[in-house]
């Protein structure tokens, strides 16, 4: 070390990116603070506190869990995705979705139930009733009077 040079933090940091690269597998689960990209294989559930970015040949069998979720490849299992998935058209998810916001190109292909926002939060109330409470015409009734949101 030269002098005067300070030693260098090794915090993990989310703009660092991980890669596990074509001809790769992991068996386990993974976890990491910073982004990963994945144009290999992995048999477990992965968990990631940046983005995740799934090559055309890459492939997850297992769970994901991450702030920000971008497909090209396949997923056989569970998605939650913090802020926004992104399914391009040579993406194919077999599990349940779960995030903020979605973006599904044409040709996507997803096997199994979506949910999207905070639905927590999101209740309609017609009076003494909630969305739970009404029947599937009044619901259908109270959603025809807004807007749709569609996100291109």
């Amino acid at each position: 070390m030269f002098k005067g040079e300070k030693k260098k933090s090794k915090q993990e940091d989310p703009d660092q990116l991980n890669r596990l690269v074509l001809g790769t597998s992991l068996s386990g689960d993974l976890s990491t603070n910073s982004s990963l990209r994945i144009d290999g294989r992995i048999d477990g559930n992965v968990v990631c506190k940046g983005k995740i970015v799934l090559g055309k040949e890459g492939i997850i069998a297992g769970n994901i869990q991450a702030v920000e979720i971008e497909l090209d490849g396949t997923v056989e299992g569970n998605i939650n995705a913090e802020l926004l998935l992104t399914l391009h058209s040579s993406a194919v998810v077999r599990g349940d979705i779960q995030t903020s916001r979605l973006v599904i190109e044409d040709g996507a292909q997803v096997g199994g139930n979506i949910q999207t926002g905070d639905m927590s939060k999101k209740t309609i109330d017609t009076g003494s009733k909630t969305k739970s409470n009404l029947t599937e015409k009044e619901a259908l009734q109270s959603t025809k009077s807004k807007a749709p949101d569609i996100v291109y």
